[in-house]
């Protein structure tokens, strides 16, 4: 489930109460509404697995993925297509 394509936020509360893995984008506005609606699960939700995915094969964008997943133990999740220019 990605978050952010959700246009109503009751709907995104009541689906990530129950989703076990979410995959998300790792912009830091992107982490930040992520750690939110974390924060917001119902106290006995067990802990999704979250994969971060970097946003563009940027350095800078997949630096903040990497280690944003090293500080929240979350999972990183890239597209190897496009770090290796395969169509």
């Amino acid at each position: 489930m990605n978050i952010s394509k959700s246009g109503n936020y009751t709907n995104l509360c009541t689906g990530s109460n129950r989703a076990n893995e979410i995959k998300h984008p790792g912009r830091q506005k992107d982490i930040d509404a992520l750690e939110s609606l974390i924060n917001q699960l119902e106290p006995n939700h067990p802990a999704p697995h979250i994969c971060l995915q970097p946003i563009s094969q940027n350095a800078n964008a997949t630096q903040l993925c990497i280690e944003t997943c090293i500080k929240r133990n979350w999972r990183l999740s890239v597209q190897m297509h496009k770090y290796l220019d395969i169509a």
